[in-house]
């Protein structure tokens, strides 16, 4: 009897443990995946868009932030060979298409202008063979609406907006049509210049000029890639000034050792084929070499109405 009672004991017991460990069998719904791509992005307060990493060659990283307001930004990417997308949603591992604006960096900052409130989600691609380190920025300024156009006569240097305000110059008064029936344009720097210097033969760099209505002096200056260097009378001008030489008056580049030498450079000496002038108040007319109160002596005539400036 004994015995009897122990083996239904022992089925028991058995049959208790079997039954407790079917319940350590985990149930319900399977675990989520990993969030990838845009819905991985970390997301940043506005005032916070900040970071330095790292990134292989081909690979990418996202980061996401939100705007309470209508906004100008920039993004400033410190390292040349990234490639910026700006999505306003996120559809699974990818941002939706039409993204917002796209560019590649060239290691400095770019505006990206007026984007209204919302969500916005920032691809940035390293699109160079090599691991990169780079520092990751996004910068706000407050709207400031005006006149950005700085030919302009009401040119608001303050503005970073624009508003449509801009006036200009009225060339084709019956002043200047008198003098240049041709008709006028605006040069390089906002000033009336007739239409027919353009590739004339004379490189207008501001060596001429013509007067104005009130009787000044005016000098004109087509060499700008707008005029396509006065349609080749002058050299194209490389952008910025390589290091020893600076830019003039009159934006022409010129040996930085030339002011305060002792020579008055107002025109009468020329680098690169192009005359110099140090002779303005940003100068100090040539660091002292250029007095004040020069009277400038009757030139000789130049075609189509010029005067020599000197």
């Amino acid at each position: 009897m004994n015995k009897l009672f122990s083996m239904i004991l022992s089925l028991m017991v058995f049959f208790t443990f079997s039954c407790d460990s079917s319940n350590d069998t985990p149930t319900g719904p399977p675990p989520e995946p990993p969030l990838v791509g845009c819905e991985a992005a970390e997301v940043y307060d506005w005032n916070t868009v900040e970071f330095e990493t790292s990134l292989n060659g081909g690979a990418d990283t996202w980061i996401a932030f939100s705007l309470e307001e209508l906004t100008l930004f920039s993004v400033v990417v410190n390292q040349a060979g990234f490639q910026c997308t700006i999505f306003n949603e996120c559809n699974g591992e990818f941002g939706l298409e039409p993204y917002v604006f796209q560019f590649e960096t060239v290691g400095n900052g770019l505006d990206i202008g007026i984007v209204p409130e919302g969500s916005y989600w920032i691809n940035i691609l390293n699109t160079r063979p090599n691991r990169m380190d780079f520092t990751f920025r996004i910068e706000l300024s407050d709207i400031a609406y005006g006149c950005i156009d700085d030919d302009a006569l009401n040119y608001n240097e303050l503005a970073n907006v624009d508003d449509g305000s801009c006036t200009y110059q009225d060339c084709n008064t019956d002043f200047y049509l008198e003098n240049h029936p041709e008709g006028m344009v605006l040069d390089c720097d906002g000033n009336c210049a007739p239409i027919d210097w353009i590739g004339d033969g004379y490189c207008d760099d501001g060596a001429y000029g013509i007067y104005n209505e009130e009787g000044e002096l005016i000098d004109v200056n087509l060499i700008c890639e707008e005029f396509n260097w006065d349609e080749g009378d002058c050299e194209a001008q490389p952008e910025g000034c390589t290091p020893g030489l600076v830019e003039d008056c009159n934006g022409i580049c010129a040996p930085e050792g030339w002011l305060g030498d002792g020579y008055c450079d107002d025109g009468q000496y020329s680098y690169n084929g192009n005359p110099i002038f140090f002779n303005c108040e940003e100068f100090d007319n040539d660091n002292g070499d250029c007095g004040l109160g020069r009277v400038i002596p009757q030139q000789p005539k130049y075609p189509n109405g010029r005067v020599l400036i000197k």
